[in-house]
């Protein structure tokens, strides 16, 4: 009858988390539909202590580093060095002209010079989750764990990493952390880097307009069928065709996109939301969304499966150490997202018929800048160990019986994954 309860409760909550799918909540919060460029969501949130007899022992974490400006000078000049060269060869509509005054102010105020860097804002977003964790996980922290935290080499998972810890020792300035961004670290952090040592996986297959999903379906296929990106081209330039030297019109609203939505990450009071109709925001983000599916999301993809079989180890050791322990992780979006779906938090782990599936189940705003999550595990004196996760602040549910609330039996979660 308990494991009957038990079941019911996570059906339930299942069913009540996805009471309002991705169309709502975007509706409520237009930039969620920047996916993974969302901001990481602050709020109240409940913390559920562990069951009588059980002290925490260890603290697993994985986080995506906060806010930055797009990866790099080749992602602003695909939108905004196209729109340049249309804007000198004359060949932009009144509306052209608008966005190309805007975007390249916003550029030269903002963004230049920074590509790929961690924000302000990003800072203070790792600064700000520290000090939640500690709070949240006083009992743990106050036993002097040992702390040792990994950044993988990217400037902006440095950063983030070194924001954290200073949150940390905010909190508590007795705490002693180890820090370290190494190669050797990145079968953990982010396995599919080209510079992992252990790297199995070389490539993503064919390249990402090439590659087929695992219904059969391709990325230029999932666009045509959502967005006349002609149409929107059309309000731009004088002849969509410009854009054809330039990747066509696909690539360049998708680009466009990626310009416009990463513009809440940087601080700034301009906005371009106004060059997308309302109607054409939901369609942008589910091609985004699928994007990130076929990066991400397992049965899409198992290139970051070694990350998740660390996390697993690494529990296992730091249990049997009898030593209070906290893992602190820094990495990428990628990483981030393919951990919950193969933990299956909140549902995540379903898979779906078809690819136009994906967005009623798969949400890549899951993975906002800061995206963090955590596993609290709990020992009791006849060793039984059991392990609550914590995805962006809000205690998730397992695709398991619960023994107690969000938690779970850890032997029970080690055989699922």
């Amino acid at each position: 009858m308990k494991r009957f309860l038990s079941i019911l409760v996570l059906l339930l909550s299942t069913l009540a988390l996805s009471a309002q799918g991705a169309r709502e909540l975007i509706q409520e919060d237009v930039l969620k539909a920047g996916g993974v460029y969302y901001m990481y969501p602050f709020k109240e949130h409940k913390v559920t202590p562990a069951p009588r007899g059980y002290t925490p022992v260890y603290l697993s974490h994985y986080g995506r580093h906060g806010a930055r400006y797009l990866l790099n000078d080749i992602q602003y000049e695909r939108s905004l060095g196209v729109l340049r060269a249309a804007h000198e060869a004359g060949a932009l509509t009144p509306e052209g002209e608008r966005l190309w005054e805007e975007a390249s102010a916003y550029f030269t105020e903002t963004c230049q010079y920074r590509s790929g860097n961690l924000t302000p804002l990003g800072w203070e977003q790792h600064y700000r989750i520290a000090q939640d964790i500690y709070k949240d996980n006083r009992k743990l922290f106050k036993k002097r764990p040992v702390i040792t935290a990994g950044a993988t080499q990217v400037p902006r998972c440095i950063v983030s990493m070194t924001a954290f810890c200073q949150g940390l020792l905010k909190a508590n300035p007795k705490l002693d952390i180890y820090a370290a961004a190494s190669t050797a670290e990145l079968d953990e952090l982010n396995p599919h880097a080209k510079e992992n040592p252990y790297r199995t996986v070389v490539t993503m297959e064919e390249g990402r307009y090439k590659r087929k999903d695992p219904w059969g379906t391709d990325l230029k296929g999932f666009i045509d069928k959502r967005i006349d990106h002609r149409t929107i081209c059309a309000r731009l330039f004088k002849d969509p065709d410009f854009t054809k030297p330039y990747r066509g019109t696909r690539s360049f609203v998708t680009d466009l996109y990626d310009l416009v939505f990463n513009m809440q990450c940087t601080g700034t009071s301009r906005s371009l939301l106004w060059v997308f109709k309302p109607e054409e925001i939901y369609p942008l983000w589910e091609i985004n969304n699928y994007i990130h599916y076929m990066e991400a999301a397992p049965p899409a993809t198992t290139r970051d499966l070694p990350a998740l079989e660390h996390l697993i180890a690494d529990a296992d050791a730091a249990i049997a150490s009898g030593k209070p322990t906290v893992r602190l992780r820094f990495g990428h979006d990628t990483v981030f997202l393919y951990l919950i779906s193969a933990l299956g938090a909140d549902g995540f782990g379903e898979v779906p018929s078809s690819a136009d599936g994906i967005s009623e189940l798969w949400w890549n705003f899951r993975a906002p800048m800061a995206a963090t999550l955590y596993l609290v595990f709990c020992q009791n004196k006849k060793g039984d160990v059991l392990v609550k996760l914590v995805v962006n602040g809000d205690e998730a549910t397992l695709p398991l019986p619960a023994v107690s609330g969000p938690w779970y039996r850890w032997a029970d979660l080690k055989n699922y994954l």
